[in-house]
């Protein structure tokens, strides 16, 4: 009988000695370079992403300028950092691309499309959602846009003299949430009327950022959150407290509309959960408890990127009085007002791209797996062959500060995106692919609407202006990746004032 603990610990033992040797000699990805204890262990990426908060990114740079374009950042990973390279990474057309598993668990929901495993159910659910997000339908509703885009020009007003600072993201993810919720849902949460411009909403997806570090490595920890009943979670935390308030609006929303499908009274603005509802997709996954999450990664991924991306760009324009001056005279002069206009207009165009360069979209790698092909990378004289099902990921937060690509990287310099066609291959921060953002159209359509509806009326010469508030560089540049990315953790925000 005692014997028993002793034989245990032996069978660990060799059980764990196994494992590493497998790892480091047998594993089909062992050839490839990268630090040994990376390759052995998880706690390698947990050391630097959960204990030093996102910052494995420039850990995974280190490896890349050490050992070269491909490395293997984990047991199971493959990382490359070869710009030319992302196409294949992240293919379209007939080519396979899986997502990771791994990486599913930051979300918190996996029926949605965004987070579809699998390549062909993600193409069936994408088919679903494509016609809603065309540019042609975008511009049908772009008025929804105009209307929020006034209300943030009325809240600013508001400020004009007052002396009180606004981090001016809590603004724009209050006109994102309310584009996308309008858009999408047919109705609106209103969060522009809101005192507080619905703060809460910005404390959500900061705790989904933190926790999803953490989800990445334990895959029983955000299942274990969400079994929390939400009468505990939402006295304990504000961010839960508004997750759980955005689930149970999608729910309920989903829950009418298809329970007033076959009303013929029925005048509701045809929505997202509509399209879907009437699409050719099958009936299992026309389901309550799949097409709620499709609303709930939607409103997610639809504030937040576009709402970081006008932050970085009002910071960088307010900073440098000349380039803000230029843009307000190319606005003026153009007097456009559709993004089809706007769009046309170099500076501008140069302007919403630099900004989506330094606001990244999503920061962290993303992972693609090729399940039956394998993935050829040729490094000078050496030539990787990637075996079919390995993860393999490439970093915006990396490509995007690429000094051969965008010199003087850390620089905003709109400048660099007129007359350079060959530069928009390199932007990837709505990815590429057949798992591109499916909201790339709308949020372009934001951005250009926004700008033009701020700035024709805050400039730098004019007797209406937006001044920093105790904010420099270190309130923008990114320097945690925690998904999505993130300056100093101590940071305020980027705050400003409104003078007249």
């Amino acid at each position: 009988m005692d014997s028993w603990p002793l034989l245990a610990t032996v069978v660990a033992v060799l059980y764990v000695v196994y494992g590493i040797v497998w790892r480091l000699y047998w594993s089909p990805i062992a050839k490839f370079p990268g630090p040994k204890l990376a390759a052995v262990t998880l706690w390698y990426e947990f050391y630097y992403d959960v204990l030093k908060n996102g910052r494995y990114m420039w850990e995974i740079e280190n490896m890349h300028e050490k050992y070269g374009p491909i490395v293997r950042i984990n047991p199971y990973e493959l990382h490359i950092n070869d710009p030319d390279y992302y196409d294949e990474v992240y293919a379209g057309g007939g080519k396979k691309r899986d997502k990771y598993s791994r990486f599913i668990r930051l979300y918190g929901a996996d029926k949605g499309t965004l987070v579809t495993l699998d390549h062909d159910l993600h193409r069936v659910r994408r088919s679903a959602l494509n016609p809603f997000f065309s540019k042609a339908n975008v511009r049908k509703l772009e008025p929804i846009i105009q209307r929020r885009a006034q209300k943030v020009l009325f809240r600013m007003g508001n400020l004009e003299n007052t002396g009180q600072p606004l981090n001016i993201f809590y603004l724009f993810s209050a006109f994102t949430s309310d584009v996308i919720v309008e858009y999408a849902f047919g109705e609106s949460h209103d969060y522009l009327d809101r005192e507080d411009l619905n703060e809460d909403f910005y404390h959500m997806m900061d705790s989904m950022h933190h926790m999803g570090a953490a989800a990445k490595q334990f895959s029983w920890l955000m299942p274990l959150l969400l079994s929390i009943p939400q009468s505990i979670t939402t006295r304990v935390d504000k961010g839960m407290a508004a997750f759980a308030a955005l689930q149970n609006r999608c729910r309920e929303k989903v829950r009418y509309i298809m329970d007033h499908m076959n009303d013929h009274e029925d005048k509701q603005i045809p929505t997202i959960f509509h399209d879907i509802l009437l699409s050719k997709l099958p009936p299992a996954e026309k389901k309550l408890d799949r097409i709620y999450q499709e609303g709930q990664t939607l409103v997610a991924a639809g504030t937040e990127t576009t709402a970081w991306t006008l932050s970085v760009i009002m910071f960088y324009l307010l900073k440098d009085p000349a380039k803000l001056q230029r843009l307000t005279n190319e606005l003026r002069k153009a007097n456009a007002t559709t993004s089809t206009e706007l769009e046309q207009l170099p500076y501008l165009n140069g302007v919403v791209q630099e900004g989506l360069r330094l606001g990244f979209g999503v920061s962290h790698r993303l992972p693609r797996i090729a399940p039956d092909e394998t993935l050829t990378l040729v490094d000078g004289e050496k030539t990787w062959l990637i075996p079919p099902g390995t993860p393999v990921s490439m970093s915006a937060g990396l490509l995007h500060q690429n000094p051969k690509i965008f010199p003087s990287p850390r620089e905003f310099r709109p400048e660099r995106w007129i007359n350079n066609p060959s530069l928009p291959r390199y932007l990837v921060s709505f990815s590429k692919g057949s798992r591109q953002c499916v909201g790339i159209n709308l949020a372009y359509s934001e951005l250009y609407v926004c700008l033009n509806t701020i700035f024709s009326r805050y400039g730098s010469d004019g007797s209406a202006k937006i001044v920093l508030f105790e904010t420099d560089e270190s309130d923008v540049e990114l320097q945690h990746d925690l998904f999505a990315p993130y300056p100093k953790l101590d940071s305020k925000g980027i705050r400003v004032v409104f003078e007249r």
